[in-house]
């Protein structure tokens, strides 16, 4: 067999690789972001595992011991955020079923006081509640119907979710053997290349996690305890949604703070909204001036473009994944043109 295939030239082994990869991929394409996500999951469990390793020496245990301890604050995250807003839809509309049909009232006491305190006209106050009542009632809605409707895609949910865990278990485990097999077929003058493009790929999932997902985490809970302090009722999801706000570019968490603080003041609670606006912008402040750079200082060469455009445009095209998949993609590529330039540079340098 080895004899046949050392017999056939590079033109067609190549081609028939390249061939096979496409038809590979196109077998997958239904599933090949979860493999890219699971992929990157791996990365992160993988580090936890080699910490395990100190007290479980068996490297499957470690691992799998390592996705149980990464999966425990994502289940916790994502159990509270589901309670605390059906807690919500439930004040507001008595049961989802209601929340989906649109039919049910919502109770504007708050809001009509509000308008009371601006002293706005009657006839104005009345439309603009009108549409406020309006829009509260159809975002919830949307998402309670989306909530049911998830119901009857469960099965698909539940391939992908076990395709997921079987990837991230694997790629922890066998993640040497892969680097591994990169490294026997990359030809050696394109070594440095591919090893640089790498190290790229590792600052970029790193940085994901120290410059972004830690700050979040960390506003997130300095966030809650500042809105339990002040009284505001589903203080957890506000420090849920504060933690993800950071997310967004420009604005972040202000605007959580914001409409929080204003909300409160219109209501005449302006003790509270000026708290949570003051201790707010000292929260974002401390997190994305100090606590950000020092955690992140040592991966400070990715630009933060990539993440940028990683984290909203990998998110609109490819959902949750997305948010890690995004700026990998674009973090390798960055890296890609980066060693390419700095290969050409030298190139000409020695030349002259």
């Amino acid at each position: 067999m080895l004899s046949s295939i050392k017999k056939m030239s590079n033109s067609t082994i190549i081609p028939l690789i390249i061939i096979l990869t496409l038809l590979s991929l196109a077998v997958l394409s239904p599933i090949i972001i979860t493999i890219a996500f699971g992929a990157i999951l791996a990365y992160y469990i993988r580090f936890i595992a080699k910490k395990l390793k100190r007290y479980i020496k068996n490297d499957t245990l470690a691992v799998f011991a390592g996705m149980v301890l990464f999966s425990i604050p994502i289940v916790l995250l994502l159990y509270f955020t589901f309670a605390q807003f059906f807690a919500i839809t439930v004040s507001f509309f008595g049961s989802l079923q209601q929340a989906a049909s649109g039919n049910s009232s919502v109770a504007m006491d708050a809001m009509n006081q509000a308008f009371e305190n601006l002293e706005i006209p009657p006839g104005i106050s009345e439309s603009m509640i009108g549409l406020i009542k309006t829009g509260i009632t159809q975002f919830i809605s949307y998402t309670a119907r989306s909530l049911i409707s998830l119901l009857s895609s469960i099965p698909g949910i539940a391939a992908q979710l076990l395709i997921l865990i079987f990837t991230v278990f694997y790629f922890a485990r066998d993640g040497d053997k892969v680097v591994q097999y990169i490294k026997d077929v990359v030809p050696d003058k394109d070594k440095y290349f591919f090893r640089e493009v790498i190290a790229g790929a590792d600052d970029v999932l790193k940085s994901i996690i120290v410059g972004n997902v830690i700050p979040a985490a960390i506003l997130g809970l300095l966030s809650g305890i500042l809105y339990y302090f002040l009284g505001y009722p589903y203080a957890l999801l506000l420090a849920i949604i504060s933690g993800i706000a950071m997310f967004i570019p420009i604005i972040g968490p202000w605007i959580v703070y914001g409409l929080i603080g204003v909300f409160s003041i219109l209501l005449g609670n302006t003790f509270q909204g000026v708290m949570v606006i003051i201790f707010g912008w000292i929260i974002e402040t401390a997190t994305d001036f100090y606590i950000r750079p020092r955690i992140s200082v040592q991966y400070s060469e990715v630009h933060p473009l990539v993440f940028l455009l990683g984290f909203i445009y990998g998110a609109v095209t490819m959902g949750v994944p997305g948010l890690f998949v995004g700026p990998l993609i674009l973090g390798i590529t960055y890296a890609a043109y980066k060693v390419y330039r700095k290969e050409k540079v030298e190139s000409k340098a020695q030349n002259n």
